[in-house]
């Protein structure tokens, strides 16, 4: 079921209203960039959190909009004020998932950059537990490569880079499995489609680069600095394809996935099809940071309660 209402451009908007023109860059091109922000309920159930929101206003507007040159008529204050306003007109008391889009709207002649019309719109829809959390994903090496930095940078959260996402999921999941993992031009592993990826090898937690094709993910940047905290050993290298088949642990990172176990890979199985014991551990913090146990800057209450650990 589709939620009430939309964000568009400054109010709240019925679903059925929140409209793109068929002549905007974001439709005929998909010219537009996003953020996919979580909110969770708080350990004690009174508020509603938001994770990490000025990290992901960061990442868009030092990142995306800069690199794409677009020009965002809405500032993070004004973006955060209508993620609350949305999710109270939603009436969303629970975890959620919110997408945040900012796209080239109809352009009049050759396009420009900063000085063309753009607009805002989000979205949020509940997200309840997903039991594969506790039980795993099927994993594969994909056939589909991560784009290159030079030609579309996947560092860059713009829509048309998903196509490639797109094409690797809907491959993977014909083919049984779960999520793919991209490797980038090199024949190194990057991430899935819309996640990073970290393994475990003798008790060492490894994950590729910031150079190796991939998002700059911010669950990413938690997870490791929760591996420090628990006292494992952080490695930020090139990792080869075959490493994914003999590591002992591998999960995805990812605001939408959070921290999920992968327990077959093409065919190997890892950890006897359980979750691993250092994967377990980060998950378990991850969710006590994001429920209330995080750094304060990190969380942004919705219903107006106090943040406590």
């Amino acid at each position: 079921m589709n939620p009430k209402h939309t964000w568009m451009n400054g109010r709240v908007t019925p679903w059925e209203e929140s409209l793109l023109h068929v002549g905007s860059d974001a439709v005929l091109r998909g010219a537009s960039v996003f953020e996919g922000i979580r909110a969770y309920r708080s350990a004690d159930g009174g508020d509603l959190l938001l994770f990490r929101l000025a990290e992901h206003w960061q990442r868009l507007f030092g990142g995306s909009l800069r690199v794409l040159r677009m020009r965002s008529r809405f500032s993070p204050d004004q973006l955060t004020a209508g993620v609350i306003e949305l999710l109270k007109a939603n009436e969303v008391r629970d975890d959620a998932h919110i997408r945040v889009v900012v796209y080239f709207d109809v352009l009049d002649g050759p396009a420009r950059g900063e000085e063309d019309p753009t607009g805002a719109y989000m979205l949020a829809f509940p997200k309840p537990p997903n039991p594969k959390l506790e039980s795993g994903v099927r994993s594969t090496i994909s056939a589909w490569r991560r784009p290159t930095d030079n030609s579309i940078s996947p560092r860059v959260k713009a829509s048309a880079n998903y196509l490639n996402s797109r094409v690797a999921l809907l491959d993977a999941n014909l083919k049984g499995f779960d999520i793919p993992v991209l490797l980038n031009e090199r024949g190194k592993v990057s991430e899935g489609p819309g996640q990073n990826i970290f393994l475990v090898r003798d008790g060492v937690l490894v994950t590729p680069r910031v150079t190796d094709a991939i998002l700059e993910g911010i669950t990413r940047q938690t997870v490791i600095g929760i591996g420090a905290e628990l006292g494992f050993p952080v490695e930020e290298r090139e990792v080869d394809a075959t490493e994914l088949y003999v590591a002992q642990e591998l999960f995805f990172a990812g605001t939408n996935m959070q921290v999920q176990p992968i327990t077959e890979i093409d065919g190997y199985q890892l950890g006897g099809g359980r979750i691993g014991p250092i994967t377990e551990r980060i998950q378990r913090r991850y969710f006590e940071l994001v429920r209330g146990a995080a750094p304060q800057a990190w969380l942004t209450s919705v219903h107006g309660a106090q943040v406590v650990a």
